[in-house]
C-alpha cells in the first residue's frame, strides 16, 4: 500500500513539472517545452500503477481508514516538493504549493472524520440511559430486581389484583417490540408507566 501510495506522489510531483509538454517541442497552440521521455512511466505510476498497488495493499493490510489520507498526503507532498525542485517552472512551483496545501487539508479531513467515526461507538455504549436517565437494559440479558419492602412482589400482585399476566414480563414484550422498531420510545414508556402503576 505504502509503495503504491509513494509512486503516486513520485508521479505526480513528475507530471506537473513536465506541464503540457510534447515530444516535438510543439502542439496545436503553439511551441511547448519538449518531452524528457519518461511521461508514460509517470502517466502510469499516478493513474494505473500506483493505484492498483494501493487498493491491492489496502486489501490485504486491511488499515481500512487510512488509505485516503495517506494518498492526499502524498499527493500534496509530492506536489508541494516541487518548490524545492531548481529546475521546475514558477507556475509548477505555484501550482504544487496551492494544490499540495489542498491535498493536506483533505487528508486532515479524512483523519479527522476516521477517528470521529471511530470513538462515536464508544460514547454510544456509554450513554445508554433512557429518557428518566436509568439505565436501559437489553431485553436478553437476564435482569434480577430486588423490590422495595412497601411494595408487593410480582406473585403477591398477581394474587391480589387477579390479573392474566405478570407486569413484567408484559414490560419485556414491550421492550422487545420498541427494539424492533414496531413501537416508539414514548409509546414503550407510557405503556411501561402503566404497567407499573399496576404492581
Amino acid at each position: 500500500m505504502l509503495i503504491g501510495v509513494a509512486l503516486m506522489g513520485w508521479g505526480a510531483h513528475y507530471l506537473i513539472k513536465s506541464g503540457n509538454c510534447s515530444s516535438t517541442g510543439y502542439v496545436s497552440y503553439g511551441p511547448v517545452p519538449k518531452c524528457g521521455g519518461g511521461e508514460a512511466l509517470y502517466i502510469l505510476s499516478v493513474f494505473f500503477v500506483g493505484p492498483v498497488l494501493a487498493v491491492v495493499g489496502w486489501g490485504i493490510s486491511q488499515v481500512w481508514r487510512l488509505l485516503a489520507p495517506l494518498v492526499c498526503a502524498s499527493l500534496g507532498a509530492g506536489l508541494i516538493s516541487l518548490r524545492f525542485d531548481p529546475s521546475a517552472a514558477s507556475g509548477a512551483k505555484s501550482f504544487g504549493l496551492i494544490v499540495g496545501i489542498c491535498f493536506f487539508a483533505l487528508a486532515l479531513v479524512a483523519v479527522f472524520f476516521s477517528v470521529r467515526k471511530r470513538l462515536r461507538p464508544k460514547t454510544a455504549q456509554v450513554s445508554m440511559t433512557g429518557p428518566d436517565t436509568s439505565p436501559v437494559v437489553p431485553v436478553s440479558a437476564p435482569v434480577v430486581t430486588t423490590p422495595p419492602s412497601d411494595q408487593p412482589t410480582p406473585g403477591q400482585a398477581q394474587a391480589a389484583g387477579g390479573s392474566g399476566s405478570d407486569p413484567l414480563d408484559k414490560i419485556a414484550k414491550l421492550a422487545q417490540l420498541r427494539d424492533s422498531g414496531a413501537l416508539t420510545e414514548e409509546e414503550f414508556e407510557r405503556e411501561k408507566a402503566k404497567l407499573l402503576a399496576q404492581m
